[in-house]
Protein backbone atom coordinates (compact mmCIF):
# COMPACT_ATOMS: atom_id res chain seq x y z
CA UNK A 1 0.00 0.00 0.00
CA UNK A 2 1.15 3.49 -1.00
CA UNK A 3 2.04 5.96 1.46
CA UNK A 4 -0.53 9.55 1.50
CA UNK A 5 0.80 12.39 1.52
CA UNK A 6 -1.32 15.81 3.21
CA UNK A 7 -0.11 19.01 2.94
CA UNK A 8 -1.42 22.00 4.57
CA UNK A 9 -0.47 25.52 4.42
CA UNK A 10 -1.38 27.96 6.85
CA UNK A 11 0.26 30.40 9.54
CA UNK A 12 -0.52 30.02 13.12
CA UNK A 13 0.90 32.45 15.45
CA UNK A 14 1.45 30.09 18.44
CA UNK A 15 3.81 28.23 19.77
CA UNK A 16 4.21 24.59 18.37
CA UNK A 17 3.58 22.59 21.53
CA UNK A 18 0.55 25.16 22.24
CA UNK A 19 -0.92 23.73 18.63
CA UNK A 20 0.49 20.13 19.19
CA UNK A 21 -2.14 20.25 22.89
CA UNK A 22 -4.79 21.69 20.99
CA UNK A 23 -4.67 18.93 18.49
CA UNK A 24 -4.05 15.41 20.76
CA UNK A 25 -6.21 16.82 23.66
CA UNK A 26 -10.53 16.36 23.08
CA UNK A 27 -10.84 18.73 25.84
CA UNK A 28 -9.65 21.40 23.27
CA UNK A 29 -9.87 20.24 19.97
CA UNK A 30 -13.44 21.16 19.50
CA UNK A 31 -13.03 24.84 19.74
CA UNK A 32 -10.51 24.43 16.42
CA UNK A 33 -10.43 22.03 13.65
CA UNK A 34 -13.38 19.32 14.44
CA UNK A 35 -16.37 19.25 16.88
CA UNK A 36 -14.75 16.50 19.02
CA UNK A 37 -12.41 13.33 19.73
CA UNK A 38 -13.21 10.36 21.03
CA UNK A 39 -9.61 10.52 23.34
CA UNK A 40 -6.40 11.84 23.91
CA UNK A 41 -4.28 11.03 20.67
CA UNK A 42 -1.39 8.88 21.22
CA UNK A 43 0.60 6.34 19.45
CA UNK A 44 -1.35 3.09 18.32
CA UNK A 45 -4.72 4.78 19.44
CA UNK A 46 -7.36 4.88 17.29
CA UNK A 47 -9.08 7.96 17.80
CA UNK A 48 -12.88 8.57 16.33
CA UNK A 49 -13.40 12.58 14.76
CA UNK A 50 -16.73 14.04 14.17
CA UNK A 51 -17.36 17.10 12.26
CA UNK A 52 -20.70 18.00 13.56
CA UNK A 53 -21.16 20.67 10.95
CA UNK A 54 -20.75 18.22 8.06
CA UNK A 55 -22.77 15.37 9.79
CA UNK A 56 -20.02 13.49 9.65
CA UNK A 57 -16.94 11.74 11.55
CA UNK A 58 -13.82 9.65 10.81
CA UNK A 59 -11.35 7.34 12.58
CA UNK A 60 -7.73 7.63 12.11
CA UNK A 61 -4.98 5.95 13.51
CA UNK A 62 -2.46 7.71 15.18
CA UNK A 63 1.07 6.00 13.42
CA UNK A 64 4.21 7.96 15.74
CA UNK A 65 3.56 11.26 17.94
CA UNK A 66 7.64 12.39 17.65
CA UNK A 67 9.37 15.23 19.35
CA UNK A 68 11.94 16.88 17.03
CA UNK A 69 13.45 19.84 19.31
CA UNK A 70 10.28 22.32 20.25
CA UNK A 71 7.94 21.03 17.34
CA UNK A 72 6.05 17.55 17.20
CA UNK A 73 5.49 15.25 13.99
CA UNK A 74 2.29 13.65 13.97
CA UNK A 75 2.06 10.03 11.72
CA UNK A 76 -1.48 9.56 10.90
CA UNK A 77 -3.23 7.12 9.09
CA UNK A 78 -7.13 7.32 8.25
CA UNK A 79 -8.98 4.46 8.37
CA UNK A 80 -12.70 5.30 7.60
CA UNK A 81 -15.33 7.73 6.89
CA UNK A 82 -19.10 7.88 7.78
CA UNK A 83 -21.92 10.34 7.21
CA UNK A 84 -23.74 10.47 10.51
CA UNK A 85 -27.70 10.33 10.31
CA UNK A 86 -29.10 13.99 10.57
CA UNK A 87 -30.88 14.38 13.65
Amino acid sequence: MGKEVVTTKFKIFKPSSDVFEVIVNPEKIGNYWFSSSSERWGQDKTITLKYDEYAAEVMITVLEIEKIGKSHFLGVRKMKKRWLPSC
